[in-house]
């Protein structure tokens, strides 16, 4: 009959033999080239309010609204308005602060804000610190690019509003061809 110290011995000579084919094919195999990165969360919290929406039916809506929330009028600020289907407004952001007379606005983070938010449309809006309400080239360039990434999105832009202390401007009533 087999001691305990007989069936201990057995078993210890399998694991090192195990040990040992182990040691031997893991030096054959490939070591990744790439080390684990992790992509950063973002976590989003909804929250319902008792205050009343804001509903933009026109673009001085819009105007009224940029108006309220911009303080500064010594430097261009672009901000989207984030709206609903029902064109209430479910969020809006600054998207940059620029200088006297320029503000850099990129597609990719008007978009992202809006995927996060479940916007539906957006409108877009920048103040003139100079007090013109004619729209630069760049106006109108950047307003091109974003109905174009809008299009591709499946969110549209609805408006890019001029805004000055003495009145605004709408783009898209504006333009012949929106």
């Amino acid at each position: 009959m087999p001691t305990a110290g007989s069936i201990n011995h057995r078993f210890d000579c399998c694991r090192f033999a195990g040990e040992a084919f182990a040691r031997r094919n893991m030096a054959r195999l490939k070591k990744p080239k790439f080390k684990d990165n992790f992509i950063r969360e973002v976590n989003v919290n909804y929250r319902t309010t008792t205050e009343k929406r804001i509903a933009i039916k026109e673009a001085i809506d819009a105007a009224a609204f940029v108006r309220s929330v911009l303080t500064d009028n010594s430097r261009e600020h672009c901000i989207a308005l984030y709206l609903d289907a029902s064109h209430h407004i479910a969020s809006y952001s600054v998207i940059s602060i620029g200088g006297a007379n320029s503000a850099f606005i990129a597609p990719r983070e008007v978009f992202q804000r809006a995927v996060l938010i479940g916007a539906i449309s957006i409108i877009l809006a920048h103040n003139h610190p100079s007090g013109s309400l004619e729209p630069s080239y760049q106006d109108r360039e950047i307003t091109r690019r974003m109905k174009d990434a809008g299009g591709i999105m499946a969110i549209p832009i609805l408006d890019h509003v001029i805004v000055t202390d003495q009145g605004s401007l709408s783009l898209r009533e504006e333009s012949i061809s929106w």
